[in-house]
């Protein structure tokens, strides 16, 4: 859309509810997304679901989030949406700690 991308995430533990938690914004709508989810021993990642608002239509749509950590120094969240019943993948971080 012709300007910088710009996301802030915070992931923690709910240690009353027993669950991570995730929430994202950014500056390409004015919703704030959250999500819940349980760790992934096998492949090393934490599985979240939620819903965010699809700025075009105004209404909830399904969100699912993975954080992998394939390594002590990386970590790699993806993003999936959910549009007109169809999920794709709209966005991929990794980062990585030097």
């Amino acid at each position: 859309m012709g300007m910088p991308f710009e996301g802030i995430s915070v992931t923690g533990y709910d240690n009353a509810k027993k669950i991570f938690v995730n929430s994202w914004i950014d500056n390409m709508g004015t919703g704030m997304m959250y999500l819940e989810g349980s760790w992934d021993d096998q492949n090393k990642s934490i599985n979240f679901k939620g819903k965010t608002v699809d700025p075009v239509t105004g209404n909830d749509i399904p969100v699912r989030e993975i954080i992998r950590f394939p390594d002590d120094n990386t970590q790699v969240m993806e993003m999936y949406m959910t549009a007109n019943g169809t999920e794709f993948k709209g966005m991929e971080i990794k980062f990585t700690r030097k």
